[in-house]
């Protein structure tokens, strides 16, 4: 699911590869928990999508946190997938595209449904 949100980004993450050094780049999902479903579950997916991910993009390095309101609409929460590299990035999303990256992806299916989401790019202020 999350997956649908991104793979024409990737292709284009590809042309900007080669412009990121010490800066970072988040990936962050707007999401919303399905009926009946608890938190838990979420975290427990995204733990397993990350182990995936850092497993086979090359170098690694990626993260992952799921947000919750602490004020305002309890029922949405966000995914923040942060990158090293729009390389890294990249390979993730043509990770995901593969038949072994819909398995992972699939983990969401029955848990939330992410009705937005952004590329971001940090710089740290000096």
């Amino acid at each position: 699911m999350r997956k649908l949100l991104t793979a024409s980004l990737a292709v284009i993450g590809i042309g900007f590869s080669g412009l990121a050094s010490a800066d970072y780049f988040a990936n962050v999902y707007t999401c919303k928990l399905k009926d009946d479903v608890e938190m838990d579950a979420v975290q427990e997916a995204n733990s397993k999508w990350l182990k995936f991910v850092n497993s086979r993009v090359e170098g690694g390095g990626i993260s992952s946190s799921v947000g919750t309101a602490v004020v305002g609409d309890f029922e949405m929460f966000i995914f923040v997938d942060r990158y090293p590299s729009l390389t890294a990035w990249a390979a993730t999303q043509e990770l995901l595209d593969s038949d072994a990256g819909d398995e992972v992806d699939d983990l969401f299916e029955d848990l939330s449904d992410c009705s937005k989401n952004r590329l971001w790019k940090f710089e740290d202020t000096k």
